[in-house]
């Protein structure tokens, strides 16, 4: 076995395969990535960050272009008691980019209330000032589905509650009313 090892012959085929698997591996990377979904950064970066993003914005499946998230502040105030914590990330999948706010006390704490009692008092609060409710499509009337099952919409902005089944963290999604409400 020794003397295998130290034949030459044996040397270039091993580095031979150790050269072929890291071009193949790399490759498979390379391909991967050019599937992956571009993520928009935040605005103020550099000129590094300004090409990253152009680049994203051109490359989407069907060639529309992504439009940035909306702000935090197009939901206007909280409800007393609540305060909007942004993420400060955008999410994008092809032409689609929202952003997660999460719900929580006055002072950032974590609210004593059921994740949907939450968020639903954030959506009668928008309701009270001037956001629409839109339905799915299976339901009729605002009757038929419960209050934090629908999308709110200000004619420009879409919000939907995007919190996690058992997740204790109430979670807001804000995205254009461009992209598809269901």
């Amino acid at each position: 076995m020794m003397a295998l090892l130290r034949s030459r012959k044996t040397m270039f085929v091993l580095v031979g395969l150790v050269v072929v698997g890291l071009v193949i591996s790399g490759a498979i990377g390379l391909f991967q990535s050019f599937n992956a979904a571009p993520v928009a950064g935040p605005e103020g970066q550099g000129q590094q960050g300004q090409g990253e993003q152009g680049q994203g914005q051109q490359g989407s499946p069907d060639g529309q272009q992504q439009e940035p998230p909306p702000e935090v502040d197009v939901l206007g105030s909280p409800p007393s008691g609540f305060t909007y914590v942004d993420q400060d990330e955008a999410h994008c999948n092809g032409s689609i980019c929202f952003r997660l706010i999460l719900v929580a006390g006055e002072d950032g704490e974590e609210l004593d209330m059921e994740t949907d009692e939450a968020v639903g008092t954030v959506y009668e609060h928008l309701l009270a000032n001037g956001w629409n409710q839109e339905l799915p499509p299976e339901a009729d009337s605002p009757d038929d589905i419960a209050l934090t099952d629908s999308v709110l919409t200000d004619g420009d902005i879409l919000v939907a509650d995007s919190s996690s089944p058992g997740d204790s963290i109430p979670v807001i999604m804000l995205g254009n009313a461009g992209m598809p409400a269901y």
